[in-house]
């Protein structure tokens, strides 16, 4: 019995000191992964800059993003780089900007200081000069005045005037195509390529004029329209036929980036009477005189009590007669826009860019002594003025402002120039 119990008991004393040196090996083993894994979180963290962000520190001085026009001198504003205790750093500079070329730049800046490091970026744009100064600087170029089909008017302003069958005058407008007619003063001109629909350039009851509407600008349907809810977002009530008959609106309008670039400018709604609708540079002349829509002075449509400008502050409008007219590479158009050939064929709508199918609404009212209700209109040829109440083709036509950039594009309908602001 004695000897039974020596063994059991020193089974039991093995079986403890097994147990007890197992034990002791799990917990070696558990602390040299513990030192292992905070060997390697250490060793993580020196390479990690998200750890250690705010033991190093890197600003950029003045804007992150940069437009500068072409040509200028690009300086760049530098940074402050400085460690936790107050020492500053030198940041690696990489990255160049060549101002001769429109484009996105990138600089990059990085510093690095012992086992830490951080990294800042810039975006420099170079962007063209302001659309007037672009396009004086194709026109003085020989090639390039040819290639993009640019002339001056010869008028004595001397417009800069795009002209021919399909000059490089596209341009990326409220996300649509659009096309320059040309340099005016110092603001550019651009009218929609296709037309928003069609609507009455003005109504009337029947008892104003016969129902054949008002020929004063500043308060036509067409103006408000395009005003008020083209480029407002304002609902008013549009028209297409005598006696105020009514249509629905278009769906179309401008974007809010596009309105930035819009001069509220002034126009010149001077009238033109039939007579002189031949003579180029009188009728354009005209449209910046001082005779109104109404020189009638009685008569069922001679009756509206609506008082006359010849000139209208405002942000859409319509094309000119005369931009009609320039457009035109054929060089009578110059001096007569009703010119026909010796089959009776209307000779200004050929190479131009602007020849519509239909008719389409012009700015100018028409000077008649019969009623005070027409308005010019053109399409294969220029129109004789018709009453405003017909429903022809709307294209918009603004003026961009002075600050907006041409910043790329080479101005075909597949490569449309592209419009940014300061």
């Amino acid at each position: 019995m004695k000897n039974n119990k020596g063994m059991i008991l020193s089974t039991y004393v093995y079986m403890l000191l097994v147990f007890f040196l197992l034990l002791l090996g799990t917990m070696l083993v558990v602390l040299n992964n513990t030192k292992l894994l905070a060997d390697k979180l250490k060793e993580n963290a020196k390479d990690n800059p998200a750890i250690n962000k705010d033991l190093v520190s890197l600003v950029l001085n003045g804007d992150d993003e940069m437009v500068i026009v072409k040509g200028d001198t690009f300086i760049d504003p530098g940074y402050i780089a400085k460690t936790q205790s107050g020492k500053t750093l030198t940041a690696k500079v990489e990255g160049n900007v060549d101002t001769s070329t429109i484009g996105e730049y990138i600089i990059t800046y990085t510093i690095k200081y012992k086992q830490f490091s951080k990294t800042a970026t810039r975006k420099v744009y170079v962007t063209g000069a302001s659309a007037k100064d672009y396009i004086e600087n194709l026109y003085n170029d020989d090639e390039t005045r040819t290639k993009n089909g640019l002339k001056k008017d010869n008028t004595s302003d001397e417009n800069i005037r795009y002209e021919g069958a399909n000059p490089n005058n596209y341009v990326k407008f409220n996300d649509e195509l659009w096309r320059v007619i040309g340099v005016f003063g110092d603001n550019v001109k651009i009218i929609r390529s296709e037309p928003i629909g069609n609507l009455s350039w003005d109504s009337s009851a029947s008892t104003v004029n016969s129902g054949w509407g008002v020929n004063e600008w500043s308060a036509s349907d067409l103006k408000e329209y395009l005003n008020t809810m083209y480029y407002g977002g304002f609902v008013v009530t549009c028209y297409n036929g005598m006696n105020n008959a009514t249509t629905t609106c278009p769906t179309v309008n401008l974007n809010a980036a596009s309105k930035l670039m819009i001069d509220n400018h002034t126009w010149n709604t001077g009238a033109i009477e039939t007579e002189t609708r031949t003579d180029t540079l009188f009728f354009y002349n005209a449209e910046r005189g001082a005779t109104n829509g109404k020189i009638c002075t009685s008569g069922s449509y001679c009756n509206d009590t609506i008082s006359r400008t010849t000139t209208w502050i405002g942000y859409v409008a319509l094309p000119y007669v005369t931009d009609w007219a320039y457009a035109s590479s054929e060089s009578i158009c110059k001096t007569n826009m009703q010119s026909q050939d010796s089959d009776s064929n209307y000779i200004c709508k050929n190479n131009n860019w602007m020849q519509y199918t239909s008719y389409m609404w012009m700015l100018s009212p028409r000077a008649f002594a019969g009623n005070a209700s027409r308005a010019w209109d053109a399409g294969s040829f220029v129109g004789h003025g018709g009453g405003a109440y017909h429903s022809h083709s709307v294209l918009p036509t603004i003026y961009l402002k002075l600050d907006v950039k041409i910043t790329s594009g080479s101005g075909t309908s597949a490569d449309p120039y592209i419009l940014s602001t300061s």
